[in-house]
């Protein structure tokens, strides 16, 4: 079935032109947009799917709701296609969080990171780059094999050679050797945070997810299968890409008593309206990253809300610096002081939003409140710095603006008319491929800056995934600047107790830095099925888990 896009415009107090007639959003703006919204993480879920009606037409018909009882369907609208079921591509992540289990567990109602494949771990040396964990004896991957230490070296070794479109997220992770039958030590290139270290290991990374050995020897027997130690496992025979993915329960799992469905079936929607009709309509029992502005209608329609504190966190990343206007760090906070936030979060975001000067949102590795308005709007600031820099005229910067990141160019054309006023032109370059043709469309270096909706992942996450030489948004490989370079390695040489204060402090350095111009921090929010149990209110990861480890946490269907 072909997959479609579809995407409307939106009005916004002459920050965006209209396109589309649709309906209203607020009292400030008489066209809205139906936008695709990114939960992420690095970044999120796949633009692919069929339009509203294929989908009614192809899904949902033979799966029974949640509430039918304990051994139902779960069935869930998800906000895009996968590009493939590959660990290193499965985006969104649900996907994998269905079949997979990680070396940790980062709970999604609290945000602590636990065991789960990985019952304990220590650092094993003075300069926290060598990190060993002891693994479960009794888990085994779908096929029977067990896991072993060399099993989770092997998958760990092949996903960092996987060469994946986010493999850069990895980083600074080198290697993995078995020190033991149940016991493997992971070897990271610089010092790093145990909360890092920890994050890399669990689900909401994809690392962390641990593959059988023919699968990590073989990673294209991934691309439409499935081969972890989960609750769940892909099954073939009933799965159709781009119209729904399904799940049946895994009987070599681990933890049975965290297996609550007798199936559960994935269907990719990228339309956000096309989710909320279906989660209205009984085909779905979970809609995923649906639009702030329809929180009202799920609550009213007797759904619950489960809001993602870390979901959407919304930037222009400045990814060629290392020559030209962006090389100057006059320039970059010049456009940081030129950003109307609070104006573009009222029109396109919602009150749930948060306008942010800050890399860090709330809740993430490093936030630090005093720098959330850093770059409060000033545009004489912002135009005695361009001219201090030598560009009192002016420049244009051609901006990469994915549909998926940015659907209707919504975000990419408030920047265009903010930015006009200071005399910078943005040359929007617009797509509609899915994140990861995007991001490798970004590494190519052709674009001076791109705009990003990623997971609220914390300061080491956004050095090193992002700014890093190499990372997502450093293509052009430009050496981070030396003082945060210390800053980061010093926090992570740092007691444990000492060293959230010092990713805060070294949050600030980021944030004068303006690698990237942050604009907001969006909740994701899901719909779901009111008789789901276990469905909590705030989630504290960036990516919703309802098949975690956890019994007590895993959604179950009830009367």
């Amino acid at each position: 079935m072909q997959a479609v896009q579809s995407v409307d415009g939106l009005c916004q107090r002459g920050y965006i032109r209209p396109r589309w007639q649709t309906s209203h959003i607020n009292e400030r703006c008489t066209l809205s947009i139906k936008f695709l919204r990114r939960r992420k993480a690095p970044l999120a879920s796949f633009v692919a799917g069929v339009v509203a009606l294929a989908l009614t037409a192809c899904g949902g018909g033979g799966s029974s709701p949640a509430g039918s009882g304990k051994g139902g369907t779960l069935t869930v609208a998800v906000s895009g296609d996968a590009l493939n079921l590959d660990t290193t591509n499965c985006q969104p992540i649900l996907y994998c969080d269905v079949a997979y289990d990680s070396l940790t567990h980062i709970s999604a109602k609290t945000g602590e990171v636990g065991p789960d494949l990985a019952t304990s771990w220590k650092w094993v040396d003075d300069s926290h780059q060598k990190l060993e964990l002891t693994l479960r004896k009794d888990a085994r991957f779908n096929d029977g094999t067990p896991l072993t230490g060399e099993a989770a070296a092997t998958s760990i070794n092949s996903y960092l050679g996987a060469g994946g479109a986010f493999s850069s997220t990895s980083y600074p992770m080198k290697e993995a050797k078995a020190s033991g039958e149940h016991t493997v030590v992971i070897s990271y290139s610089t010092p790093i945070t145990e909360r890092y270290a920890l994050y890399l290991l669990s689900g909401q990374s994809g690392l962390g997810d641990i593959v059988g050995p023919e699968s990590a020897a073989n990673r294209k027997k991934l691309n439409s299968a499935t081969d972890g130690i989960g609750p769940y496992k892909l099954d073939a025979s009933q799965t159709v890409k781009g119209v729904s993915y399904v799940y049946v329960p895994n009987d070599q799992y681990f933890n049975q008593s965290a297996i609550k469905y007798s199936k559960i079936v994935l269907k990719p929607m990228s339309d956000p309206q096309s989710r909320l009709n279906a989660l209205q309509s009984g085909q779905v029992d979970l809609a995923t990253n649906l639009r702030t502005q329809d929180v009202q209608t799920v609550k009213k329609a007797g759904y619950t809300v489960s809001r993602g504190n870390l979901g959407s966190f919304y930037s222009l990343a400045l990814l060629k610096r290392d020559s030209g206007p962006l090389a100057d760090v006059r320039v970059r906070q010049a456009l940081s002081y030129a950003t109307p936030r609070q104006d573009i979060v009222d029109a396109l975001y919602g009150s749930d939003a948060v306008a942010t000067s800050s890399m860090i949102p709330k809740g993430a590795e490093g936030y630090n409140a005093k720098n959330t308005d850093m770059y409060s709007l000033d545009l004489d600031k912002a135009k005695k710095l361009l001219s201090q820099a030598g560009y009192g005229d002016g420049f244009t910067l051609t901006v990469l603006d994915s549909s998926f990141f940015d659907a209707g160019s919504s975000l990419g054309q408030a920047l265009k008319a903010a930015y006009a006023k200071i005399g910078v032109t943005l040359k929007l370059v617009t797509s509609n491929a899915p994140p990861g043709s995007v991001a490798k469309e970004a590494a190519t270096g052709k674009y001076d800056a791109e705009i990003l909706s990623n997971g609220g992942n914390g300061l080491s996450a956004a050095a090193y995934g992002h700014f890093r030489p190499g990372g997502l948004s450093n293509p052009l490989k430009t050496p981070l600047d030396g003082t945060l370079e210390a800053a980061l390695r010093e926090a992570a040489l740092s007691a444990p107790e000492d060293q959230e204060q010092k990713m805060v402090e070294a949050t600030t350095i980021l944030d004068e830095l303006v690698y990237a111009v942050p604009v907001a921090s969006v909740p994701t929010v899901q719909g779901v099925n009111s008789k789901i149990k276990n469905v909590v209110g705030e989630y504290w990861t960036t990516e919703a888990d309802p098949f975690g480890p956890t019994a007590s946490e895993a959604w179950a269907s009830g009367e």
